[in-house]
């Protein structure tokens, strides 16, 4: 094997390295299941993908349980918390969200009021320091 071809084979093998690392950072999965006075939320994402599980009742979040989540306001979405904060965080009354709905994309009206209470669980709290040791 010559040096020029024991660089194209390490060359080739970075390249494929790379990608897989790429590819791995994208299958990150989450869930949210998100209660309150009778209203669910239930959100799960992975391979880049945001569903909706459970919304109900119907109407009150703008979508519906089976929906796949492509884009808030124009803006692709690909994790629980990026579709959460974008509707949380808006200030207009209805941002258009794009949904997959039965196989077809649509653009549907999704009312940010009912989205502000809604928050992911926070991250558990680290255990407690260690007490220091009695002294005699």
């Amino acid at each position: 094997m010559t040096t020029t071809s024991i660089r194209i084979a390490f060359a080739a093998l970075l390249l494929v390295s790379t990608t897989a690392c790429a590819e791995s950072t994208r299958t990150e999965s989450s869930s949210m299941d998100w209660r309150q006075d009778g209203a669910r939320l239930t959100i799960e994402s992975g391979q880049g993908t945001v569903s909706i599980t459970a919304a109900t009742p119907a109407g009150r979040f703008g979508v519906q349980a089976g929906d796949e989540v492509l884009r808030v306001d124009g803006v692709p979405v690909h994790k629980v918390g990026e579709l959460t904060d974008a509707l949380s965080a808006s200030d207009k009354a209805s941002v258009p969200v794009t949904v997959r709905r039965a196989g077809r994309d649509q653009v549907v009206s999704v009312p940010t009021a009912a989205w502000r209470a809604v928050q992911p669980p926070p991250p558990p709290r680290p255990p407690a320091p260690p007490s220091p040791p009695d002294r005699p």
